[in-house]
């Protein structure tokens, strides 16, 4: 079944967990629950998407043993880009299009020069839906996302790849800490019965592009924990325990703003100054 088809029923995602439980859930139930339509789409997402679709085509032709050129694959950017920004209300931050577009080409470019030849393609774009166990009962909602490239290593083990721009360095532990590569490894696991390392490929936006792995393992113990945390978001939707949270590194561009603010200003029940 294609991710789209099953992201219409009742599920949770990785994005969706991060941004429920670490983001603003009040966000989140704004986006998911009250279907809000955002103001603009951040420059962020759009510029994520763009990059993450080029490299989908670029490893697709790896795959079928028709290489694209680097000059193919920067001018796949500018096509989706131009693309992107004629159809999205994208709000931008330092750079505008036009920079965005300059500094995507070199990303991709940047990406292409770091293709491991040693490295065999196994899937791209690959869909999961897999089930959630806590407390020795099956949850209602599957856990469900696509990872964006699975390789297998020269040591012959597969790794699950997935494929970030980032405005700064990675922190070496970041990988290490990430609730995505938990949601992934798990969700791996679950759908071929095999644990698997999850890489992150990071192209930093630095003046001067640079190319950044991070790899990572997860065991049972961190897939227990994804499975409680899973539980807890069930628990806040369920009774309605979103809150905005102002202190997020989300609140800069967040598309729900004016409704965050008008949440803000309607508390039902007035604060009262101790005597």
């Amino acid at each position: 079944m294609k991710l789209e088809e099953l992201r219409k029923r009742p599920h949770w995602s990785y994005s969706s967990l991060q941004s429920l439980l670490f983001i603003c859930s009040l966000a989140w139930k704004f986006q998911k629950v009250d279907k809000l339509k955002p103001s603009h789409t951040p420059v962020s997402l759009a510029y994520g998407s763009c990059y993450h679709r080029v490299l989908t085509t670029m490893y697709n032709g790896i795959m079928k043993g028709s290489p694209l050129s680097v000059d193919d694959v920067a001018e796949l950017f500018t096509s989706d880009w131009r693309s992107t920004v004629g159809k999205e209300n994208v709000r931008y931050g330092k750079l505008d299009a036009d920079g965005i577009e300059e500094q995507g080409r070199k990303l991709v470019r940047l990406a292409y020069d770091h293709v491991d030849p040693d490295e065999e393609v196994i899937s791209i774009s690959e869909v999961f839906a897999v089930p959630v166990r806590y407390n020795g009962r099956f949850m209602s909602k599957p856990l469900v996302g696509e990872f964006d490239l699975v390789i297998r290593g020269k040591d012959g083990a597969p790794v699950v790849v997935d494929w970030k721009t980032s405005a700064t360095r990675w922190a070496k532990n970041r990988a290490g800490k990430s609730l995505q590569a938990t949601a992934y490894s798990y969700a791996y696991s679950m759908k071929h019965g095999e644990n698997v390392g999850v890489r992150f490929d990071v192209a930093v936006k630095n003046v001067r592009p640079v190319f950044e792995q991070h790899s990572t393992m997860r065991g049972t113990g961190d897939w227990n924990l994804l499975s409680k945390l899973v539980a807890k978001a069930d628990a806040i939707v369920e009774h309605g325990l979103h809150y905005a949270n102002l202190d997020s590194f989300g609140c800069s561009g967040c598309p729900y703003a004016g409704a965050c603010a008008e949440w803000c200003r309607s508390a039902e029940e007035p604060a009262v100054m101790a005597a």
